[in-house]
C-alpha cells in the first residue's frame, strides 16, 4: 500500500508539473504573440532611410580619408590629388566596392529595426500589456498615433547624426541615398488630426500605462537601439574600406606619373 500511495503521489506531483508547464507555456507563446502584433504594426521605413544615408556616408569619408592619407604619403599635392582629379575618383569607385551590398543586407531590410524593437517591447510590457497596445495601434486614433511614435524616433535619430556631423546634407556620393531619404520622409509626414481629443483610446494611451511605457521606451530604448545597429553596419563598411586600401595604390602611382609629365 505504501509503495502504491508513493506512487499514485509522483504521479500527481508529475501532473501538476506538467500542466504547470503548460500553463507556463501558453503564456509565453501569447506574449510572444502579442509583441510580434505590435512590432510588425510599426513601419520602419524612417528608421531604414537615415541608415542608408548614415552607412553611405560612413563609407565614403572612410574612403576619402584613407585616399587623402595615401596621397600625401606618395607626395601628391592636393591640387593633384583630390576628389575633382580622374584617379582619385576611379580609386574611390574602387574602395566603395561592396558598400551598396552591405547596405542592402545590414540595413535596407527593416526587419533588424522590427527584431530590435521586439526585443525591447518584450522586456518592457507584460503579455497583457502588449496585447493592449496592439489592439490600441488597430484602431483609428491609435494608428495615427503609432505615425506620430514612428515620426518622433526618427526626428530623434536624424538629430543625433546631425548634430553630432556624422550625417550631413550636401556629401557627393549619397545624393540618391538621401533623396531617398527625403521622399519617405515627406510620405511620412503626420498630417492627420493633432488633437487626439475625439479619441478616447488616444487620449488613455497618452496618459497611463502601458502607452506612457510604450512611449518613453520607443524614445530611448528605441532610437538606441537603432543607433547601435547602424553604428555595427558603418563600422563594418569602414573595415571593408580599410582592408580595400591597396586597390588604390595603381591609381595614386598613375597620378604621381602624371604630375611627373606636367612638370
Amino acid at each position: 500500500m505504501l509503495k502504491r500511495s508513493m506512487a499514485f503521489a509522483a504521479l500527481a506531483a508529475a501532473a501538476v508539473l506538467s500542466v504547470q508547464a503548460l500553463a507556463q507555456d501558453s503564456d509565453e507563446a501569447l506574449k510572444r504573440d502579442a509583441v510580434s502584433r505590435v512590432a510588425d504594426s510599426h513601419d520602419p521605413a524612417l528608421s531604414v532611410g537615415i541608415g542608408r544615408v548614415y552607412v553611405k556616408q560612413a563609407a565614403l569619408n572612410a574612403a576619402r580619408d584613407l585616399l587623402a592619407e595615401r596621397g600625401h604619403a606618395a607626395g601628391l599635392s592636393k591640387e593633384a590629388w583630390n576628389r575633382n582629379a580622374a584617379q582619385w575618383q576611379g580609386a574611390e569607385r574602387e574602395l566603395m566596392q561592396g558598400v551598396d551590398e552591405l547596405i542592402e543586407r545590414k540595413v535596407a531590410n527593416g526587419a533588424w529595426v522590427r527584431e530590435a524593437w521586439s526585443q525591447l517591447i518584450a522586456q518592457t510590457l507584460s503579455a497583457e500589456e502588449a496585447d493592449e497596445v496592439a489592439v490600441h495601434f488597430q484602431s483609428e486614433g491609435g494608428q495615427l498615433q503609432r505615425r506620430v511614435i514612428e515620426w518622433f524616433v526618427g526626428e530623434l535619430t536624424l538629430q543625433t547624426y546631425t548634430f553630432t556631423d556624422r550625417l550631413k546634407y550636401g556629401v557627393p556620393g549619397s545624393e540618391q541615398e538621401m533623396r531617398d531619404l527625403q521622399e519617405v520622409t515627406y510620405e511620412r509626414l503626420f498630417r492627420g488630426i493633432q488633437d487626439f481629443t475625439s479619441y478616447p483610446g488616444a487620449m488613455k494611451f497618452a496618459s497611463t500605462d502601458p502607452g506612457v511605457k510604450y512611449f518613453k521606451m520607443m524614445a530611448m530604448q528605441g532610437v538606441h537601439a537603432v543607433h547601435l545597429h547602424l553604428e555595427e553596419a558603418a563600422n563594418e563598411a569602414r573595415a571593408m574600406i580599410r582592408s580595400r586600401a591597396a586597390f588604390a595604390d595603381p591609381y595614386i602611382a598613375r597620378a604621381k606619373v602624371a604630375v611627373g609629365a606636367k612638370g
